[in-house]
């Protein structure tokens, strides 16, 4: 198996470093419930995720047939949410102990669609921190977000690398599509929130189905 050869490794959030299908279905739903919507399935939820919140409740009241009152939707659904971070989040299986191991060789960062503010929560608690500093980007973060490259090579240039030298690993295909966009290689992770078709069909590099795969993908320093 060919490995890629890299000097700056980039991770999507959420399907891909944490699991946070369950806390943003509940918080989802908890607001649906304050305005008087019908609850809507976790498999459908987390199917709106990775463009960031405002498109995940636009699909989701648009689902619920009342999509003149997305504002209102989505102004108490943050508030949810924050209180919600983390109550049943986590990091999936070899994400710790992959990432510290990298840590050591390679430069690293997080480029997620996902709010700034949340994202950043989210690394901070999760013990994350230090592994990637101030290479952490949320949907906000930048004028534009994934698909765009922006985040992606603001990684890559921070670690002094080429963007030919990055990897982006994520679960769908805004990730394939933004490390394309950017010149950089892609990995998919087959356990997250999207399908592997999608990813297939974004023409994603290399697949995985366990995170600590990935210290097979990446040629050794």
């Amino acid at each position: 198996m060919t490995r890629f050869n890299v000097d700056v490794i980039a991770f999507d959030l959420d399907g891909t470093l944490i699991d946070s299908k369950r806390d943003i279905a509940e918080s989802l739903n908890l607001t649906f419930n304050e305005v008087g919507y019908a609850s809507l399935s976790m498999e459908t939820i987390s199917s709106y995720v990775g463009n960031g919140i405002v498109p995940l409740v636009q699909k989701a009241v648009a689902k619920a047939g009342h999509p003149e009152r997305e504002q209102e939707v989505l102004e108490l659904f943050r508030s949810i949410y924050w209180e919600r971070l983390l109550i049943h989040t986590k990091l999936y299986p070899g994400v710790m102990d992959t990432l510290e191991t990298f840590s050591e060789k390679y430069g690293m960062g997080v480029v997620s669609n996902k709010p700034e503010r949340y994202t950043k929560e989210i690394v901070k608690r999760l013990g994350l921190e230090p592994m990637f500093g101030d290479q952490v980007y949320g949907g906000d973060s930048l004028p534009v977000k994934k698909p765009d490259p922006a985040a992606l090579l603001k990684v890559a240039e921070k670690h002094g690398a080429s963007p030919s030298r990055l990897l982006f690993v994520g679960d769908g295909s805004v990730d394939v599509m933004a490390g394309k966009n950017a010149g950089a290689y892609t990995v998919g992770v087959t356990y997250g929130f999207r399908s592997v078709e999608e990813l297939e069909k974004a023409g994603v590099d290399r697949l995985i189905d366990n995170f600590d795969e990935l210290l097979q993908v990446v040629e050794k320093k």
